[in-house]
């Protein structure tokens, strides 16, 4: 007879329990009989997605574009980056006078611009790899026609159209800033650990 009160009140926990798990009238705050399996999916598209990001953004750290340059490894088409602040226009270098700067070959109208260059070469550097400025404050990757360029704040911006670089002109340092933030996603990972895991 002691037990049957401690059996009794087992079996009455079991039913509350059984009963709450198919009620249709839930708590406050529940969605209904099926929210906990709804969270459960839920939380199992945010892995997925999660892991598609990540996988997604490995795959495009082993092959993205650092640098806009041709077959030769010559950027901005072989235009003299020195000239754009020098004479406020776009002048065809030679390959007479060439210089290799974080990766790519820089070709130059005269020796006197290689000097400057060779001086002082992130001065004269285009900005985003000579990848389209608009383009790069878009979150998009495009190539550039060396005419069409914006010399702001000290720094080279080339873009890909005449109407492309009206629009970055526009509003410049918020396009910039954009830009900047996007092209962070194209430069090498500096944690090293980081960046062997990522091929780099």
């Amino acid at each position: 007879m002691k037990k049957l009160p401690y059996s009794l009140a087992a079996v009455l926990i079991a039913e509350v329990f059984i009963n709450a798990r198919s009620s249709g009238s839930p708590a406050a705050g529940q969605q209904g009989p099926n929210s906990v399996n709804s969270v459960v999916v839920k939380d199992k598209v945010l892995v997925a997605q999660a892991d598609t990001v990540v996988q997604g953004k490995t795959r495009a750290d082993k092959k993205r574009p650092l640098l806009n340059v041709d077959k030769n490894g010559v950027i901005l088409k072989g235009y003299d980056p020195v000239a754009y602040f020098k004479q406020n226009r776009p002048v065809k270098g030679n390959p007479k006078y060439s210089s290799k700067y974080a990766g790519a070959i820089y070709h130059f109208a005269s020796g006197e611009d290689k000097a400057e260059f060779d001086n002082a070469p992130a001065k004269y550097v285009p900005q985003y790899g000579s990848f389209c400025a608009n383009s790069m404050s878009k979150d998009k990757v495009a190539d550039i026609d060396p005419n069409q360029f914006l010399i702001y704040k000290g720094k080279l911006y080339v873009c890909s159209s005449a109407p492309s670089l009206k629009t970055f002109s526009t509003k410049p340092d918020l396009n910039i800033q954009a830009a900047d933030k996007y092209w962070e996603f194209y430069q090498p990972p500096s944690n090293p650990g980081f960046r062997r895991y990522f091929g780099s």
